[in-house]
């Protein structure tokens, strides 16, 4: 008799809005892009993106500070428009994508700032530091009734971070030191 109840106790925890309150939903480079600019000129500034990284978010629609959301991205997958300015950015002046294959953002903190605007601060990790960041994501084509194996919602986000701080101070004075990231991805039940 209490395998029956504790059975029953079970299936009705399962099911409960509570247990279904947070959904893990898939990120990642088959359906969305990390990009990057650096330099403020209009006489210079270069663009790039990384081409293989994955994520999950954590979505709680009831209360946004349990959502949660974690990405790695593969630093040897960076791309540039110049083949060579690829190569240098995988050198151990910059990336170093042998020694520090990923680097990892994950939230410690999300904050509604909107109906669908989100503030999520973070920690990323690059070349082995770890520093704060922020991003301001928005969500789009939110679609909550999507089934398993579907495209939930669209998300944006966009955060900057200082290089130097991670290490790569090759060319700061000529180039910049702040970088932009944008991250546009749907994310999949």
């Amino acid at each position: 008799m209490p395998a029956r109840i504790f059975a029953l106790v079970l299936t009705f925890m399962l099911q409960s809005p509570l247990a279904l309150a947070t959904e893990k939903l898939s990120i990642g480079a088959d359906h969305g892009t990390i990009d990057f600019a650096i330099g403020n000129s209009k006489i210079f500034r270069t663009t790039g993106s990384f081409k293989h990284w994955q994520g999950a978010v954590n979505v709680d629609d009831a209360e946004a500070p349990k959502s949660s959301v974690e990405v790695v991205v593969f630093t040897d997958s960076i791309q540039m428009l110049d083949t060579q300015q690829t190569a240098m950015l995988k050198d151990s002046d910059f990336f170093d994508v042998e020694k520090f294959p990923k680097m990892i953002f994950e939230s410690k903190k999300i904050e509604r700032t909107g109906e669908n605007a989100f503030k999520v601060e973070g920690d990323i990790t690059l070349r082995g530091i770890t520093r704060p960041m922020t991003l301001d994501v928005t969500v789009a084509d939110r679609r909550p009734d999507a089934p398993a194996g579907a495209r939930y919602a669209r998300f944006r986000g966009i955060g900057t971070i200082k290089r130097s701080q991670f290490g790569m101070t090759k060319y700061v004075d000529m180039v910049g030191d702040t970088v932009e990231i944008t991250i546009a991805t749907d994310a999949w039940r």
